[in-house]
């Protein structure tokens, strides 16, 4: 069986953010050699979560290497930042303190993914890595194995739909996409349009269909009869040994006696016959009910299988 390539921690973009230009190139040089091609550095914290918000808005999210000390901002105040941003961010805290000290066990705990001592050992960054690609190798996998099942169901589906359902962000979901498309498995078709959420924008809704008097949703389809004699019109069921329900005569010729009319809907609850059925909708992540002109309408790039 062929076995389905797992994206590569080297294809992650490196974001530098130091002070040191020795460091900085040091960093930069064992990254290269560890097989990592897209490396920024940047020599203060303005200018890191500047080129942070940039690298972000093309869709991925960099590693991130953060001295402790810069000459304009701590890395505690730098990293909150960051994380919400993106708060799936790996930051790595290099610096010459103590791993005990508490300045650097509060930017640990305040969601710092690995400590990195100075003066550095290169042994150290390449442990790092490692245990940054084991991670993400079972992350990844299982991921894919969450889009395939979920894509499984249907014919096509949307980016959108697909992130939203798995709670997972486009930068993860995206390589395995493209991945599938690699394999001739799936392909791009026209941008998908789906109803949202007005409150939360999500597409994880249900529609809802009610009687259009009373509101109720105990109603079923009928063939409705009208009894041309008497002028009664109500359900076919309600015609008992094809007796009229309003003056008890025997409804006997077709277009003579009576005619009957399909798709309509009799309301259990109030007993309404009606043709039309009230719909709305209610979002499965927010309990919002919404009608279809109050809905979003949101596009994303549309797939489907290749049969």
């Amino acid at each position: 069986m062929k076995r389905w390539h797992v994206p590569l921690l080297e294809e992650k973009e490196v974001l530098i953010i130091e002070d040191s230009q020795a460091v900085g190139i040091l960093l930069k040089d064992f990254l290269n050699r560890l097989g990592f091609k897209k490396i920024r550095s940047c020599q203060n914290g303005k200018a890191g979560i500047e080129a942070f918000k940039e690298i972000t808005a093309t869709g991925t999210v960099p590693l991130v290497f953060l001295d402790y000390n810069l000459p304009d901002m701590n890395a505690f105040s730098i990293m909150t930042q960051l994380l919400n941003m993106k708060p799936e961010v790996k930051v790595i805290i290099e610096t010459a303190r103590e791993k005990t000290e508490e300045s650097i066990k509060d930017v640990i705990a305040q969601g710092a993914y690995q400590y990195l001592a100075k003066p550095i050992r290169l042994e150290k960054i390449k442990e790092i890595i490692e245990t940054l690609k084991n991670e993400e190798s079972i992350i990844t996998k299982e991921i894919f194995d969450s889009v395939v099942n979920l894509m499984s169901g249907a014919t096509q589906f949307s980016l959108l739909r697909l992130s939203q359902y798995l709670d997972k962000t486009d930068e993860e979901i995206t390589p395995i996409i493209n991945q599938l498309m690699s394999n001739k498995k799936i392909t791009q078709i026209n941008t998908i349009k789906e109803i949202a959420c007005p409150r939360c924008n999500n597409v994880r809704v249900a529609q809802m269909f009610h009687c259009p008097k009373c509101r109720g949703a105990d109603f079923k389809q009928e063939k409705i009869i009208e009894h041309y004699k008497c002028g009664n019109v109500s359900t076919e069921s309600s015609y008992a040994e094809d007796k009229c329900p309003k003056c008890h005569q025997v409804i006997k010729v077709f277009g003579v006696d009576y005619r009957t009319q399909d798709n309509f809907y009799a309301c259990n609850e109030c007993k309404e016959i009606f043709a039309e059925i009230l719909s709305d909708y209610l979002c499965l992540k927010c309990n919002e009910k919404f009608t279809l002109e109050h809905a979003k309408l949101l596009s994303s790039k549309g797939y489907a299988w290749l049969r």
